[in-house]
C-alpha cells in the first residue's frame, strides 16, 4: 500500500516509519521549515506533496483541513483531517457549540474579543474560571488560578497575556472551573459510524515534578480500551452522529471533566494525540497500515487492540518547554539544540516513539548517529504496557534511564500521579451500561 503523511512538523513521523517497515509504499511531506529535518536518513521525504488515487494520506496536525477536504473531492483517501475538525480544535466557541448540540454538558462560558470586557466579566462573575485563548497558540496560554484569590490571580495573568500576546490572540473565552477529574476519551470513525473499543486517557501537562513549572502538551500519560461506561455514554459517545453528518474520518478526543453530577466537555482533539496516539497505538494487535487503511476504506468492524494498560513519560532536552510565538522566534528555538546525539536507545527501540530526531553519516568506521534534529526539544516519548496501571510505567523508566541524552529531563514522579488518576476515573465510570471498570 501507498501512503503520504502530510505533516505540520514531523510529530507522526513515527507512525509512518513503522507503516514503512511492514513494508508498504511511504513518503513524507513536513510543512514547517524549521522542521524540514525531522526523520532524514530515516524516511523518504518530498518537497511537494501530489497524492494519487492509490494513496492514502495520513494527516498528523490539525490546520490544513482545506487541503484534506480539496483531495478527498477528488477521490483521494485522506485520515485525520477536515475543515470541520479545523473549526473544532481551534474555534473554542464553535467546539462548545458542537458539543450542546450532541447533547454533551459543558461548563457555564463567555467569549470575549476586547481584553478589557474581559476583565470586567472577571470582576463581576463572583466565580472561579478558566482563561482559554482560541486558536493555534502556546499551551501555556490556557491558565487555571488557584482557589484561594482567583479573581486577583486571573487578572494579573490576563495583563501579562495581553501585554504580550495580544496580537495572537482572535479571541477567548472565561469559562466556569469545574471540580473533578479530567480524562480524555476517544473514538475512531470511519465516516459513517465509531469503531469499538473506544479508549480513555490521563495525563499530566505539567513539565516538573509535583505539578510545577510550564504547561506543555504532554509530561506522560495511562491509556486504555474501554466500551461502554458513565463517562462515554454522557461524552464521547453522543458525538457520534455529529461526525457521521459531517463525513469525519479519524479519531475524536473528548477533554472532559467527570464529577458526581455529570459529565462536561472542554475540548476536542480531532487529530492525533501527543503523545496519547503513540501509547494507544502500542496496544494494537494489528498492522498499524491495516489499521489506518482498514478505517479509512471502511474495512474495520471493531478494533484488536489489547486489554492492557499503557503507559508513556516524555523525554526532552533544553530548551523545552520554550514555545515559540512567531516564525522568527521558531527558527531559534528550532537550532538552539540541534545535533545532540541520542545514544544506547536500540534495545528499547520498539518502545521508543522519536519525534525531533534524525540519522547522520558518520566517519568510515562508525555507524550512522541518531540526532535531535532541531525543534523544540522534544525527543521521545517512552512506552511501556501491563495489565496493572501500575506496573505499565516500568518500562518506560527502564527506557529513559537507559537513554544516554545530554541534557536529557523527564518527570519522575508519574508511577504515582498517574495510577491515581486511572483509579479515579474508573471509581467515576462505573453506572454507565456495560461498565467497565
Amino acid at each position: 500500500m501507498k501512503f503520504l503523511l502530510y505533516s505540520q512538523s514531523g510529530e507522526g513521523c513515527q507512525i509512518l516509519k513503522r507503516i514503512s517497515l511492514e513494508g508498504n509504499d511511504c513518503t513524507c511531506y513536513i510543512q514547517d521549515e524549521a522542521f524540514e529535518t525531522c526523520f532524514d536518513g530515516l524516511l523518504t521525504k518530498v518537497k511537494v506533496p501530489k497524492p494519487d488515487k492509490d494513496t492514502i494520506v495520513l494527516f498528523d496536525m490539525s490546520g490544513n483541513g482545506e487541503s484534506a477536504d480539496s483531495w478527498r473531492n477528488q477521490g483521494i483517501k485522506v485520515y485525520g483531517a477536515s475543515v470541520f475538525a479545523d473549526k473544532l480544535e481551534h474555534d473554542r466557541a464553535f467546539g462548545f457549540e458542537t458539543m450542546q448540540q450532541a447533547g454533551i454538558k459543558i461548563p457555564e462560558y463567555e467569549e470575549f474579543t476586547d481584553f478589557s470586557h474581559g476583565k470586567q466579566y472577571v470582576r463581576s462573575a463572583n466565580k472561579r474560571l478558566v482563561f482559554k485563548p482560541s486558536g493555534s497558540l502556546p499551551t501555556k496560554l490556557t491558565y487555571v488560578p488557584g482557589k484561594d484569590r482567583p479573581e486577583e490571580e486571573l487578572l494579573a495573568y490576563m495583563n501579562f497575556v495581553e501585554k504580550q500576546y495580544k496580537k495572537y490572540i482572535k479571541s477567548f473565552i472565561l469559562q466556569e472551573f469545574i471540580e473533578g477529574v479530567v480524562v480524555s476519551s476517544e473514538a475512531f470513525c470511519d465516516g459513517e459510524k465509531f469503531l469499538y473499543p473506544l479508549n480513555h486517557t490521563v495525563e499530566v501537562k505539567k513539565s516538573m515534578n509535583d505539578d510545577l513549572g510550564p504547561s506543555t502538551g504532554c509530561s506522560g500519560n495511562i491509556t486504555w480500551a474501554t466500551d461502554y461506561n458513565r463517562i462515554t455514554e454522557e461524552g464521547i459517545s453522543l458525538a457520534e452522529a455529529v461526525c457521521v453528518s459531517n463525513q469525519y474520518v479519524g479519531q475524536l478526543d473528548l477533554n472532559c471533566v467527570v464529577n458526581d453530577t455529570g459529565v462536561y466537555g472542554l475540548e476536542w482533539t480531532p487529530r492525533f494525540g501527543y503523545d496519547a496516539t503513540p501509547t494507544l497505538i502500542s496496544l494494537l494487535n494489528m498492522d498499524l497500515a491495516e489499521f489506518f487503511s482498514g478505517i479509512v476504506l471502511q474495512q474495520i468492524k471493531e478494533i484488536n487492540i489489547s486489554g492492557y494498560y499503557a503507559g508513556g513519560v516524555r523525554v526532552t532536552i533544553p530548551p523545552y518547554p520554550a514555545e515559540a510565538k512567531d516564525d522568527h522566534d521558531l527558527d531559534a528555538l528550532a537550532k538552539a539544540s540541534s545535533g545532540v546525539p541520542i545514544l544506547n536507545y536500540e534495545k528499547f527501540d520498539e518502545d521508543l516513539y522519536f519525534y525531533e530526531v534524525c540519522l547522520v553519516d558518520a566517519d568510515a568506521t562508525a555507524s550512522a548517529t541518531l540526532i535531535h534534529s532541531g525543534g523544540s526539544g522534544v525527543i521521545a516519548c517512552a512506552m511501556g504496557q501491563a495489565e496493572d496501571e501500575m506496573d505499565c510505567l516500568d518500562n518506560c523508566y527502564n527506557a529513559l534511564e537507559e537513554l544516554v541524552i545530554p541534557d536529557k529531563q523527564y518527570r519522575t514522579d508519574l508511577h504515582t500521579v498517574l495510577p491515581e488518576m486511572v483509579q479515579q476515573v474508573l471509581t467515576l465510570a462505573e453506572g454507565g451500561k456495560n461498565a467497565t471498570a
